[in-house]
């Protein structure tokens, strides 16, 4: 069966990179380390929260920025 869409390199690595800090977040080693009376599993969920999202914007504004300098 065929691909049913070509997908980028980059966004293949984005999403690789994203499936193993997720991984990493849930570590059972975490749990034990406070860092400002919270448990560095919260800090890494956090910081994951915030900054995938924030990547995939990013990514998505720079590739339509890309297209539309292409059509000029």
């Amino acid at each position: 069966m065929p691909d049913v869409f070509p997908m980028r390199r980059g966004d293949l690595i984005y999403l690789v990179v994203l499936g193993a800090a997720s991984v990493l977040c849930f570590l059972p080693a975490w749990r034990d380390i406070e860092l400002g009376g919270m448990a560095l599993t919260g800090w890494l969920l956090a910081a994951l929260m915030v900054l995938s999202p924030t990547i995939a914007l990013v990514r998505i504004a720079r590739e339509r920025r890309g297209v539309r300098g292409e059509r000029r």
